[in-house]
Protein backbone atom coordinates (compact mmCIF):
# COMPACT_ATOMS: atom_id res chain seq x y z
CA UNK A 1 0.00 0.00 0.00
CA UNK A 2 1.16 3.76 -1.09
CA UNK A 3 2.13 5.79 2.42
CA UNK A 4 0.19 8.95 0.99
CA UNK A 5 1.80 11.06 4.13
CA UNK A 6 5.29 11.24 2.23
CA UNK A 7 5.46 11.78 -1.48
CA UNK A 8 7.96 8.75 -3.12
CA UNK A 9 10.55 10.13 -4.92
CA UNK A 10 11.00 8.36 -8.30
CA UNK A 11 14.40 9.28 -10.27
CA UNK A 12 14.29 8.99 -13.88
CA UNK A 13 17.07 6.64 -15.23
CA UNK A 14 18.46 6.44 -18.49
CA UNK A 15 16.10 4.92 -21.27
CA UNK A 16 17.98 1.62 -22.76
CA UNK A 17 16.34 -1.04 -24.46
CA UNK A 18 16.56 -3.34 -21.89
CA UNK A 19 15.23 -1.45 -19.34
CA UNK A 20 12.17 0.17 -21.03
CA UNK A 21 11.05 -3.52 -22.81
CA UNK A 22 7.91 -4.09 -20.45
CA UNK A 23 6.65 -0.73 -21.92
CA UNK A 24 7.51 -0.93 -25.67
CA UNK A 25 10.58 0.18 -28.01
CA UNK A 26 13.24 2.41 -27.84
CA UNK A 27 13.49 4.37 -31.09
CA UNK A 28 17.12 5.39 -31.85
CA UNK A 29 19.55 4.42 -34.81
CA UNK A 30 21.73 2.63 -32.03
CA UNK A 31 19.02 0.29 -31.05
CA UNK A 32 17.61 -0.57 -35.07
CA UNK A 33 18.53 -2.52 -37.62
CA UNK A 34 18.74 -0.87 -40.92
CA UNK A 35 19.07 -1.16 -44.57
CA UNK A 36 20.78 0.99 -46.89
CA UNK A 37 19.19 2.88 -49.32
CA UNK A 38 19.16 5.19 -51.79
CA UNK A 39 22.29 4.11 -53.40
CA UNK A 40 24.52 4.33 -50.02
CA UNK A 41 23.58 8.07 -49.37
CA UNK A 42 20.76 6.96 -46.52
CA UNK A 43 19.93 4.29 -44.08
CA UNK A 44 16.58 3.15 -43.58
CA UNK A 45 15.35 2.51 -39.98
CA UNK A 46 12.20 0.81 -39.46
CA UNK A 47 10.15 0.40 -36.13
CA UNK A 48 6.54 -1.44 -36.70
CA UNK A 49 3.83 0.23 -34.93
CA UNK A 50 0.27 -0.87 -33.70
CA UNK A 51 -2.24 1.15 -35.15
CA UNK A 52 -4.81 -0.26 -37.54
CA UNK A 53 -7.16 -2.34 -35.68
CA UNK A 54 -10.49 -1.15 -34.93
CA UNK A 55 -11.03 1.33 -38.19
CA UNK A 56 -7.77 3.50 -37.36
CA UNK A 57 -5.29 4.87 -39.68
CA UNK A 58 -1.72 6.36 -38.50
CA UNK A 59 -1.58 9.77 -37.58
CA UNK A 60 1.16 12.00 -37.46
CA UNK A 61 0.96 15.85 -35.38
CA UNK A 62 3.64 17.92 -33.13
CA UNK A 63 3.08 18.67 -29.72
CA UNK A 64 4.19 21.80 -28.35
CA UNK A 65 5.00 21.55 -25.25
CA UNK A 66 5.69 24.04 -22.20
CA UNK A 67 8.20 22.00 -20.32
CA UNK A 68 8.54 21.43 -16.24
CA UNK A 69 11.73 21.72 -14.93
CA UNK A 70 12.11 18.76 -12.32
CA UNK A 71 11.53 17.58 -9.49
CA UNK A 72 7.78 17.05 -11.22
CA UNK A 73 4.62 15.77 -9.34
CA UNK A 74 2.77 12.81 -11.20
CA UNK A 75 -1.24 13.66 -11.19
CA UNK A 76 -2.90 11.04 -13.60
CA UNK A 77 -2.07 7.97 -15.59
CA UNK A 78 -3.34 7.43 -19.41
CA UNK A 79 -3.45 4.19 -21.66
CA UNK A 80 -4.49 3.63 -25.31
CA UNK A 81 -6.14 0.00 -25.26
CA UNK A 82 -6.24 0.51 -29.00
CA UNK A 83 -3.09 1.62 -30.84
CA UNK A 84 0.97 1.94 -30.22
CA UNK A 85 2.11 5.70 -29.75
CA UNK A 86 5.48 7.00 -30.80
CA UNK A 87 7.05 9.91 -29.27
CA UNK A 88 10.47 11.45 -30.50
CA UNK A 89 11.55 14.93 -29.37
CA UNK A 90 12.79 17.22 -31.67
CA UNK A 91 15.93 18.82 -31.65
CA UNK A 92 18.26 19.40 -28.51
CA UNK A 93 14.80 18.72 -26.53
CA UNK A 94 14.55 16.02 -23.82
CA UNK A 95 11.48 14.17 -22.35
CA UNK A 96 10.76 11.91 -19.70
CA UNK A 97 8.81 8.62 -20.24
CA UNK A 98 6.59 7.56 -16.59
CA UNK A 99 5.11 4.50 -17.44
CA UNK A 100 3.89 1.56 -15.39
CA UNK A 101 1.69 -1.86 -15.24
CA UNK A 102 -1.35 -2.81 -14.51
CA UNK A 103 -4.28 -4.50 -16.07
CA UNK A 104 -7.54 -2.35 -15.12
CA UNK A 105 -5.53 0.66 -13.25
CA UNK A 106 -2.37 2.06 -13.00
CA UNK A 107 0.17 0.01 -10.70
CA UNK A 108 1.28 2.57 -8.60
CA UNK A 109 3.74 0.22 -6.56
CA UNK A 110 5.56 -0.04 -10.08
CA UNK A 111 5.94 3.37 -11.36
CA UNK A 112 9.11 4.04 -13.55
CA UNK A 113 10.88 7.02 -15.11
CA UNK A 114 13.29 7.48 -18.00
CA UNK A 115 14.87 10.31 -19.77
CA UNK A 116 14.42 10.48 -23.63
CA UNK A 117 17.54 12.23 -24.75
CA UNK A 118 17.94 14.31 -27.90
CA UNK A 119 18.08 11.04 -30.95
CA UNK A 120 16.11 9.06 -28.94
CA UNK A 121 12.17 8.21 -29.12
CA UNK A 122 10.17 5.85 -27.83
CA UNK A 123 7.10 3.66 -28.89
CA UNK A 124 4.89 2.60 -26.36
CA UNK A 125 2.89 -0.79 -26.71
CA UNK A 126 -1.13 -0.30 -26.80
CA UNK A 127 -2.46 -0.92 -23.24
CA UNK A 128 0.60 1.04 -21.33
CA UNK A 129 0.04 3.38 -18.49
CA UNK A 130 1.94 6.07 -18.94
CA UNK A 131 2.36 9.90 -17.47
CA UNK A 132 0.94 13.06 -20.38
CA UNK A 133 3.88 14.21 -21.25
CA UNK A 134 6.62 15.69 -19.84
CA UNK A 135 9.74 17.81 -21.35
CA UNK A 136 12.38 19.20 -19.27
CA UNK A 137 11.92 22.77 -21.71
CA UNK A 138 9.71 24.18 -23.84
CA UNK A 139 10.13 21.38 -26.79
CA UNK A 140 7.99 19.96 -29.85
CA UNK A 141 7.57 16.16 -29.80
CA UNK A 142 6.94 14.30 -32.76
CA UNK A 143 4.23 12.06 -32.23
CA UNK A 144 2.43 9.41 -34.11
CA UNK A 145 -0.50 7.86 -32.84
CA UNK A 146 -3.92 5.96 -34.28
CA UNK A 147 -6.54 7.96 -35.43
CA UNK A 148 -10.28 6.87 -35.79
CA UNK A 149 -13.65 8.39 -35.26
CA UNK A 150 -13.56 7.22 -31.55
CA UNK A 151 -11.27 8.35 -29.09
CA UNK A 152 -9.29 6.06 -27.66
CA UNK A 153 -7.40 7.27 -24.47
CA UNK A 154 -8.34 6.11 -20.93
CA UNK A 155 -7.32 8.98 -18.05
CA UNK A 156 -7.00 7.65 -14.42
CA UNK A 157 -6.51 10.18 -11.64
CA UNK A 158 -3.24 8.76 -8.67
CA UNK A 159 -3.86 8.18 -5.30
CA UNK A 160 -0.51 8.71 -4.20
CA UNK A 161 1.86 11.46 -4.05
CA UNK A 162 5.00 10.84 -6.60
CA UNK A 163 7.61 13.05 -7.41
CA UNK A 164 9.85 12.52 -10.56
CA UNK A 165 13.53 14.09 -10.53
CA UNK A 166 16.57 13.85 -12.52
CA UNK A 167 19.64 12.10 -11.18
CA UNK A 168 22.48 14.19 -10.61
CA UNK A 169 24.43 15.24 -13.59
CA UNK A 170 27.61 12.70 -13.44
CA UNK A 171 24.81 9.90 -13.61
CA UNK A 172 23.34 10.56 -16.68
Amino acid sequence: MIDDTQPRLIIAQPLTQHGFAPYGELVSAEASSSTGINGGTAQRIEQAMDLAGHGGTACMALFRTQGHAAPLRLSAFERHCLGSQTFVPLGQSRCLAVVTSGAHAPDEERIEAFIVEPGQGITLRRGVWHHPLLTQDAADVLVIERHAAAIDCEVVAITGHFIVTLPPARER
